[in-house]
């Protein structure tokens, strides 16, 4: 066909610019078909990872959107090859330049399959080094995105090819210039996120967003915000301020006096004489989703299961950052993040931190990984943060074997973190030093690209925990997609029992605390939220440990080490400075869902666009209510939204003016000096957002009887004054989020803090077996509108 149309003709060039734009959109089907063979490739990927065919038509529109955004580019782009008389000029430039742009594109989606989120300006705020390292650490192109590159590529020069040979111009003048028009009026008016329009969940919609227009807008919009940073909202009077707290000092944003409760002592039987030692596991990619109590998805961590029924454990604790840049500095020195993260800083400025204040007082500090440690600026930051001896890939000896090109996997760390602990804990023995020690261990096995020693047998431990979870065969596709995902999680959780065990017989181990916690959910599992990437599991367990408590309260990294050290203070005479500045004000015990904290979530490096006040969270400018498990749902509160918007943007100038000026607390400052009183410490020490009144369901649990599907609640006021009047409302879903049924109670208003259980029914004999989804709201009676903090989408298995 191609073939009878003739040679590449040559034509005399276009005559302006509506001319050479009415010859672009002759060439332009061949990108856009090009383009369409990678999208469907990726969505396939997609399905197979668990999501819906559905996706595709927010694709195809996301798809549109960035023709139109970015069509005038694009054509002014090809206009210096459009202007030449010679086709062939013609096939030549488009080709080359719409193939590399092909290339990309997959790249981009590449990544983002790998990965779980798109990528864009975080690219620029790491070094060459680093992208290499990322890049070899991360899996080879898949072979449906291969065959479908190679596809696209032969739709491309294809239709180049042919157009060229027809030598017919296929558009008037007219209509080049009407399509420039219309490019240049879309880039103002077509809106470069698309959530809005079509709801879906986290994971849908980066998966139906355009990778390469993402790519483009994120680095236009970080380049904007980046050069213009946020001003801090005037003061108020100097002398007032210092009245509330002699602390504060003007040129540092976040000092202030130490002042956090001591809530976990308690809970722990105080050896007298004998500072405890503590024990800091971070766990790469840890998720509540897959780990813990009403896991979103099972648990696949029966180990740390087990761990956690003899713990203190928060169900619905927060880290601060979407990638393990920041989780060093969040959880050692409830630090701000700075543009890029706090480690990223040029100059790492004088604070408080953990190990620091710890070293200062008698403690060894150690830090053990399997990984490199010029990773994030890790070395650097822990080293400023008062860790004495870093042990990392380098001091893994001929024993140990490297799993991939990030480093040693979970179960060699342990070997040499235990091995290390011994020889060390022993030398303190017979030297009588007894020195106290803090440690950290950072663990890297459940990272792209999930590769690590007996990989085999954990991909088989899958299939049988998919069993153990009863898990229906026909939910089992999108784990078998991910199965080195899921063994990795295995794999890591047996690293972790065989920590603890081996634990148990160093000389220490009467005398430690044990935390564990994850640095983020890992993404490259498809999420319901946004939020759900800070989700991780908190656990502290120790010999000293009275008993243990499952914690509803909201916490995040943030609350660690203020905590941990008024625990120490409070009970073991360990000294703090006067004026600090954590972010966190400590960690909240309380058994039923509550939050008393305001925090921002820095997604990756270069994006801040997450914050949590009280019982609301703001994503990307959208506002949602919180509630327990972490689940989320859209409200419409324009005061709200305004108060959180307020205590966001303060935060924002604020860590601003500290990555502008380099200093974060005056030296003077950082000395250990304060001893521990309990007067004026408390867990809320600011404003929180409420809007919303205090009413808030929690504790939602569900049974079959007969017909009916019967769902029990707790509607508890958090407020001090009585709440408004409102009705309890269950409602029934699909796991496509279309409603099937709802049921009320009686209209009702609670005094403060007062509890109320409730319990709705609803018919279900109608529908085939399945999942299915409920909420618990307080709605209003006369609006229907949540009148208060629900708990949705808590799963049923009919």
């Amino acid at each position: 066909m191609v073939a009878a149309a003739g040679p590449v003709q040559d034509a005399a060039p276009p005559q302006g610019f509506g001319a050479a734009a009415a010859s672009f959109l002759g060439y332009l089907p061949g990108l856009v078909l090009a383009m369409a063979c990678l999208r469907v490739a990726e969505v396939a990927q997609g399905v197979q990872a668990g999501a819906s065919w559905s996706v595709l038509a927010s694709a195809m529109a996301y798809d549109v959107s960035a023709l139109l955004r970015y069509g005038l580019p694009l054509l002014l782009l090809a206009w210096p090859f459009l202007r030449q008389a010679s086709r062939k000029v013609h096939i030549i430039g488009l080709g080359v330049g719409w193939t590399v742009l092909l290339w990309g594109h997959a790249a981009l989606i590449h990544y983002h399959a790998s990965a779980g989120v798109p990528l864009g300006a975080d690219l620029f705020a790491y070094s060459w080094q680093e992208v290499r390292t990322t890049a070899a650490g991360g899996p080879a192109l898949r072979t449906p995105l291969l065959a479908a590159l190679a596809a696209a590529h032969a739709v491309l020069w294809g239709w180049l090819l042919w157009h060229a040979r027809s030598g017919k111009p296929r558009w008037p003048a007219r209509a080049g210039l009407a399509f420039a028009a219309i490019a240049a009026a879309s880039v103002l008016l077509v809106p470069t996120r698309l959530d809005g329009v079509f709801p879906a969940s986290s994971g849908a919609a980066a998966l139906a967003a355009n990778k390469t227009a993402w790519f483009f807008d994120d680095n236009l919009h970080h380049w904007r915000t980046h050069e213009a940073p946020a001003k801090p909202a005037a003061a108020q009077d100097t002398a007032q301020q210092q009245a509330a707290d002699p602390a504060l000092r003007a040129g540092y944003p976040f000092l202030h006096s130490e002042r956090t409760p001591d809530t976990l002592g308690p809970y722990f039987t105080a050896a007298a004489g004998s500072k405890p030692n503590l024990v800091i596991i971070i766990v790469e990619g840890l998720g509540r989703s897959f780990s813990g109590p009403n896991a979103r998805l099972g648990s696949f961590t029966p180990f740390l299961d087990e761990l956690a029924q003899r713990s203190l454990y928060w169900e619905n604790f927060l880290s601060t950052q979407g990638r393990t840049f920041a989780v060093l500095p969040s959880i050692l020195g409830s630090a701000p993040f700075g543009p890029n993260g706090f480690s990223a800083l040029p100059a790492i400025p004088p604070h408080a931190a953990l190990p620091g204040i710890l070293k200062a007082q008698g403690y060894q500090t150690r830090f053990y990984t399997g990984s490199n440690l010029e990773f994030d600026n890790e070395g650097q930051y822990l080293r400023s943060a008062g860790v004495g001896k870093l042990l990392s890939e380098k001091d893994y000896g001929a024993g140990y074997q490297r799993s991939n090109d990030w480093g040693y996997a979970d179960r060699a760390l342990v070997d040499f973190t235990l091995a290390r602990e011994k020889e060390e804990q022993r030398e303190e023995q017979r030297d009588e030093k007894q020195q106290p020690f803090a440690a950290i261990v950072q663990t890297n096995s459940m990272h792209t690209p999930f590769v690590f020693p007996g990989q085999d047998d954990y991909r088989k431990r899958v299939e049988q925990r998919l069993a153990q979870l009863n898990i229906a065969e026909d939910r089992r596709g999108p784990y078998r997609t991910q199965r080195d995902i899921y063994a990795s999680i295995l794999y890591t959780d047996d690293a972790l029992r065989h920590y603890f065990e081996q634990a148990a017989a160093l000389p220490g181990h009467a005398h430690t605390i044990y935390i564990v916690t994850g640095d983020h959910r890992l993404p490259e599992i498809p999420m319901e939220t946004r939020i759900e990437r800070y989700h991780v599991p908190l656990l502290i367990w120790s010999p000293m440990l009275k008993a243990p408590r499952a914690i509803k309260a909201v916490s995040s990294q943030f609350d660690l080490a203020p905590s941990l050290l008024a625990f120490l203070s409070h009970n073991y005479g360990i000294k703090t400075p006067a004026a600090v500045t954590w972010l966190g004000t400590g960690l909240d015990m309380d058994t039923a869902f509550r939050n008393l904290h305001a925090l921002p979530l820095k997604q990756t490096k270069t994006e801040l666009s997450d914050y949590v006040s009280g019982p609301l969270y703001l994503g990307q400018d959208q506002l949602y209510t919180l509630a327990d498990n972490m689940r989320i749902a859209p409200v419409d509160d324009a005061q709200a939204k305004t108060q959180v918007r307020a205590q966001f943007d303060a935060f924002i100038a604020n860590n601003d003016a500290m990555a502008t000026s380099g200093k974060l607390a005056p030296p003077e400052s950082l000395p250990p000096q304060l001893a521990f009183r309990a007067e004026g410490r408390s867990l809320q020490t600011a404003a929180v957002a409420s809007g919303l009144g205090g009413v808030v369901v929690d504790n939602t649990h569900t049974r079959r009887d007969g017909a009916m599907l019967q769902v029990d609640a707790r509607f508890a006021n958090h407020a001090s004054a009585r709440s408004v009047v409102f009705v309890p409302l269950l409602v029934l879903t699909d796991a496509q989020g279309r409603e099937l049924g709802e049921a009320y109670g009686k209209a009702t208003t609670l005094a403060g803090a007062q509890e109320l259980p409730v319990t709705l029914q609803i018919k279900t004999s109608a529908l085939a077996p399945g999942q299915y989804f409920v909420s618990v709201i307080p709605s209003h009676p006369d609006t229907g509108k949540p009148a208060g903090t629900g708990q949705y989408h808590v799963p049923v298995q009919l």
